[in-house]
């Protein structure tokens, strides 16, 4: 949404509009409510967009000025309430950090699903170095929760989601039953796509890439006449098992019980704990089990090396 209306319109005429109309398309943009207006919404329904995604992270005046946001509550409303008014499906944004409190995140998500979002994706903050939230908190300016909170503010949003009639599908996002993302599904199901532009990665056959993040590199490269990548993954074989073993994993579908290596994990104690269920031949991750997501799929890429 930081885009200039004409420039987007321009864009969109250049890659969607040179493929074969579908009647089923579903073209997402992304927005951040302090940058989305009237006019702008009007202008991508008019070139076709039918979904936006809009970064609300918080309702929470606290909890925005702690995650650095230069949104505020009115502001982010009205993002919601001009999105639900303008396109016939929204999914919004939020961040589990710190000052996020159960119940009140619980009302958070009442307010968007009242507007009419039906999509939510719910992230817990991650701290990277050398950023400036990482230095707030090594500080001590900035105290996160614990774990076990996270824990439970997670676990507790998304049971109020079921209740609201939306889903869990993958690890951080919930959709009423037809609404689920495309493209987001898309990436566990190792669908290719497509990365356009600077930082841009896709996926095509036995190559993932990913692009040069610097735009002075990329143009250079365009403007060379060369393709701008500066990472290419060959997926080897073995990698290839693996990633089939793991991206179904972040999905409620979970992966085939018969493709886990032999001895890679405690059937019996995961689910004793809470983690995962076995149903159907398959293994399927629980809400608890998706926050240990990177556990196990650390534990199943050493086992899969040996076995593969």
């Amino acid at each position: 949404s930081t885009l200039e209306p004409e420039l987007m319109t321009a864009l969109l005429a250049g890659t969607v509009g040179q493929l074969p109309a579908t009647d089923d398309l579903e073209l997402t943009v992304e927005a951040n409510p302090e940058s989305l207006d009237a006019a702008r919404a009007a202008v991508w329904r008019a070139a076709g967009v039918n979904r936006v995604s809009l970064g609300v992270q918080s309702l929470d005046a606290d909890v925005l000025r702690l995650l650095g946001r230069a949104c505020d509550p009115p502001t982010a409303r009205a993002g919601l309430r001009l999105a639900c008014a303008s396109f016939p499906r929204v999914s919004a944004d939020w961040i589990l950090g710190p000052g996020v409190h159960g119940a009140r995140l619980q009302d958070e998500l009442d307010e968007a699903l009242d507007l009419g979002v039906e999509h939510i994706s719910m992230y817990i903050l991650e701290v990277h170095q050398g950023t400036p939230l990482a230095r707030r908190v090594a500080t001590g300016r900035l105290r996160l929760a614990s774990p076990a909170a996270t824990e439970a503010v997670y676990l507790e949003a998304v049971a109020h989601l079921a209740r609201r009639g939306l889903n869990q599908y993958e690890v951080s996002n919930f959709a009423r039953p037809g609404a689920e993302s495309r493209h987001n599904q898309a990436y566990w199901r190792g669908a290719p796509y497509l990365g356009l532009g600077p930082s841009a990665h896709g996926l095509w056959g036995r190559r993932r890439y990913g692009n040069a993040a610097d735009l002075g590199s990329y143009l250079a490269a365009v403007e060379a006449g060369r393709v701008p990548e500066e990472m290419v993954d060959p997926l080897d074989p073995d990698a290839r098992r693996l990633e089939a073993l793991v991206l179904p994993l972040r999905t409620t579908d979970g992966v085939p019980l018969s493709r886990l290596p032999a001895g890679a994990l405690d059937l019996a104690r995961g689910e004793a704990a809470g983690w995962w269920r076995t149903d159907g031949g398959r293994l399927r991750l629980t809400p608890r089990g998706f926050l240990h997501v990177d556990t196990i799929e650390e534990r199943l890429a050493r086992w899969a090396g040996e076995a593969f």
